[in-house]
C-alpha cells in the first residue's frame, strides 16, 4: 500500500511540476493533486526536492523501458530500432511539460537531480550501444566505436527537440539515424 500511494504521490507531482514548473510548485499543489494530505506527503517525501527526484527517477525508467521495448531484437532493421529507441527520448522533451516551464524545469533537474540525468544519460548510451553492437554494420568499430556512435546520436537530440513541430523533428531524427547507418554500412 505504501509504494502504491508513494506512486500516487509522484504522478501526481508530475503533473503539478509540468503545470507550474519547479518553483511556482508546492507540497499544498503535490498534496491536492494526489488527493492526499500535506502531512501525507510528508510521510513519504522530506520535501518538494525529493519530490522532483522521485518524478525525475519516475520518467527516467518509464522513458528507458520505452527505449528497450523499442530496441528489441527482431523488431525491425537497425535504422529503425534506432529510431524507434531515440525516438523514446526525443518525446521527453516534448511530452506533458508545459511550454513555458520546461527550461526551467531542465535547469532545476540539472541542480537538483544531477545524478539522476547522469545515470539517465548513461544507460540510455548502453541502450543505443547494445543496438548498435547488435546491427553487424561492418563500419562500427573501424574508425569510430558503437558507444561514440550512441554518444553522438543521444547528443544530437536536443537540438532536434528545438524543432517545435513533432512530425518535423521526428523526420529530422530518422534523417540523422539514416545517415550515421549508411555511413557504417560502407
Amino acid at each position: 500500500m505504501s509504494e502504491d500511494r508513494r506512486g500516487q504521490i509522484v504522478t501526481a507531482a508530475l503533473e503539478v511540476f509540468g503545470r507550474y514548473g519547479y518553483r511556482r510548485s508546492s507540497m499544498d499543489l503535490i498534496a491536492q493533486a494526489a488527493r492526499i494530505s500535506r502531512p501525507a506527503v510528508y510521510q513519504y517525501f522530506p520535501g518538494k526536492e525529493a519530490v522532483f527526484r522521485a518524478v525525475g527517477q519516475k520518467i527516467a525508467d518509464e522513458v528507458l523501458a520505452a527505449a528497450a521495448r523499442a530496441g528489441a531484437t527482431g523488431s525491425g532493421d537497425v535504422a529503425d530500432r534506432l529510431t524507434e529507441v531515440l525516438a523514446q527520448k526525443l518525446d521527453l522533451f516534448g511530452g506533458a511539460i508545459g511550454a513555458g516551464f520546461k527550461a526551467e524545469l531542465f535547469a532545476e533537474a540539472g541542480q537538483l537531480a544531477g545524478d539522476v540525468i547522469a545515470s539517465f544519460h548513461d544507460r540510455y548510451a548502453d541502450l543505443v550501444e547494445r543496438v548498435l553492437a547488435e546491427s553487424g554494420l561492418p563500419g562500427l568499430g573501424r574508425t569510430i566505436g558503437p558507444r561514440d556512435v550512441a554518444l553522438v546520436l543521444t547528443d544530437a537530440l536536443p537540438g532536434i527537440a528545438q524543432e517545435p513541430d513533432a512530425e518535423t523533428a521526428r523526420r529530422r531524427l530518422r534523417q540523422l539515424v539514416d545517415l550515421v547507418v549508411r555511413g557504417l554500412s560502407a
